[in-house]
């Protein structure tokens, strides 16, 4: 199901698989739409579409899986559009890929980090996000460059109220 996003032109797909959250989820599409439509703005792009899958953990492996060659669970994996970003530079509404997130997954990455969820689902949007406009952590400059990007638009992002989400317990 698409929602508007608060900027006229970008659209935010928001797909909720399994993903186990308590009570709505309104309040989680809201914030999805709002950071990426933030993310988006804050790279350059306009008119421009992302999906997200928000998935369990059995979900998110077998992603990983079919698309990494990995057989384990994570907490994001992104799917670029095209190999190269700067392809779809002038393509009216270009689709810039796909996101999915595993949720409990997340949750308990955030418990470890010492992060409220919402918090650590903001970074993965906008970690997810980047790997889309090709950045990589492949290697130590690649990586500071791209932490350092996640961390310019997470605090350029910082006035969207943060959603209290909860998850069912034992996922």
């Amino acid at each position: 199901m698409t929602h508007p996003s608060p900027a006229p032109g970008n659209q935010i797909d928001v797909v909720l698989r399994r993903s186990g959250v308590l009570g709505g989820v309104a309040p989680l599409r809201r914030f999805t739409v709002a950071i990426l439509d933030g993310a988006i703005r804050a790279s350059g792009w306009q008119d421009a579409s992302v999906s997200v899958l928000y998935c369990d953990r059995r979900e998110i492996r077998r992603l990983n899986a079919e698309f990494r060659g990995f057989d384990e669970e994570t907490d994001v994996l992104s799917f670029p559009a095209v190999d190269d970003p700067e392809e779809l530079v002038g393509v009216p509404e270009p689709h810039l890929g796909d996101l999915a997130i595993c949720l409990p997954y997340t949750a308990h990455g955030a418990e470890e980090a010492g992060r409220d969820l919402d918090e650590e689902v903001a970074l993965l949007l906008v970690h997810g996000f980047l790997h889309l406009l090709g950045h990589d952590h492949d290697t130590a400059p690649k990586k500071k460059k791209m932490w350092r990007r996640t961390d310019e638009i997470l605090k350029a992002l910082a006035a969207i109220p943060r959603p209290r989400l909860e998850l069912k317990k034992g996922l």
